[in-house]
């Protein structure tokens, strides 16, 4: 009587397969598959361009952030939260109809992913809401609070995401200094920089960064314009992180 063959499990094999397909999910995040088009040819990025943008206000330090980047003609993103924009929907305004992008970081600043689908629906629905009843623009660009969502929800809320490239870490650093020297040193081209305009120390590091880096080439534009600023098509559903000159931005 023949004895039946053992299966023979191949653990190399198994890894290599997981691994073919951890990639393949990598290259369908990280290639934009876009069909719309943004300030394509408008925005005159040069080859030195970063976008900074700025997390959970408006706060009471917002307008001296707004008094620094107009005297410096300097342009920058806020990704408000809805509830905090009822509360000054002045400085949300002011920020808009001084050429910057209004982007939405939900009402509440609730974590995307410990919501339910229909509830993270509903406060990054409440959000552009409350920023279209201010603004009278409808804010296409949405930063989930920590930069966390599962990818169902990436696809279901009809928004183009965006992340970062290069976290300052300055939310509750009470130093200046400390966040000056971190943007100096981690400035780079295409760079999208987190930041948060409800820390007065963030906004003074700022307030000094802007002139130096703009005496080294540097100038600071909206995340709309860096991401477009080759011409590409962005897509809904995607995460972006940084867009360098003569390169697809790069979404993950």
């Amino acid at each position: 009587m023949k004895k039946k063959k053992k299966r023979i499990k191949n653990p190399e094999y198994l890894f290599s397969v997981l691994s073919i397909l951890l990639v393949l999910v990598f290259l369908s995040r990280t290639v934009p598959d876009g069909t719309v088009r943004l300030n394509v040819g408008e925005s005159g990025v040069g080859e030195k361009a970063i976008a900074l943008t700025f997390d959970d206000g408006p706060s009471g330090y917002t307008e001296e952030l707004l008094d620094g980047l107009y005297e410096y003609d300097a342009k920058a993103t806020f990704f408000v939260i809805g509830s905090k924009a009822e509360k000054n929907p002045e400085i949300v305004l002011r920020a808009h109809d001084e050429g910057h992008l209004i982007g939405n970081h939900t009402y509440d600043h609730s974590r995307l992913t410990l919501l339910s689908g229909s509830e993270a629906k509903e406060t990054v629905d409440k959000g552009a809401a409350v920023i279209e009843s201010i603004t009278g623009t409808k804010p296409l660009f949405v930063r989930p609070p920590y930069g966390d969502t599962w990818a169902y929800q990436l696809k279901t809320l009809d928004s183009f995401f965006v992340n970062w490239s290069v976290n300052i870490y300055d939310w509750d650093e009470d130093s200046a200094d400390k966040i000056y020297n971190r943007i100096i040193r981690r400035a780079k081209d295409g760079a999208i920089i987190l930041l948060h305009d409800t820390n007065k120390a963030t906004v003074e590091a700022v307030l000094r960064v802007i002139p130096v880096l703009q005496a080294e080439g540097y100038e600071f534009v909206r995340v709309d314009d860096l991401l477009t600023r080759n011409g590409a098509k962005l897509a809904k559903g995607i995460t972006y992180r940084k867009c360098e000159n003569n390169s697809q931005p790069f979404a993950f």
